[in-house]
């Protein structure tokens, strides 16, 4: 007598081994979601952080423009955040010019996100 055995479904072992290359793909592609939301977020804040810093640029060449050397420091408000900028007047060796460093962070954070350096006339 012969016994006929007919193979139904998958192995354990087979199903073990689909059930791991599928986790692992999807704390793959999970990682990659966290890491690029991470990415963008940082972008963005190094983006305001841009423009606060130019905005205060631009304000230095115009109404706020320095008549000596210091330190000062401020806040401004931009992409619904509160921005503070410090910023820091040095005599150059050309007597016609200023040296500034402008650099900026969140209010409440000690990391700087962005920092220009630049000259200004006197």
């Amino acid at each position: 007598m012969k016994l006929s055995v007919i193979k139904k479904g998958f192995s354990l072992i087979e199903v073990v081994v689909a059930l791991f290359i599928l986790s692992i793909s999807v704390i793959t592609i999970y990682n990659l979601i966290i890491s690029t939301s991470v990415s963008s977020y940082d972008l963005e804040q190094r983006y305001l952080a841009k423009e606060v810093a130019n905005n205060h640029i631009a304000l230095l060449n115009t109404i706020e423009k320095p008549s000596r050397t210091g330190n000062r420091s401020g806040e401004m408000i931009m992409g619904g955040q509160n921005w503070v900028w410090d910023e820091e007047i040095y005599d150059t060796s050309n007597e016609d010019y200023f040296e500034y460093e402008v650099r900026i962070k969140l209010a409440g954070q000690d990391k700087y996100i962005y920092s220009t350096k630049g000259y200004l006339i006197k």
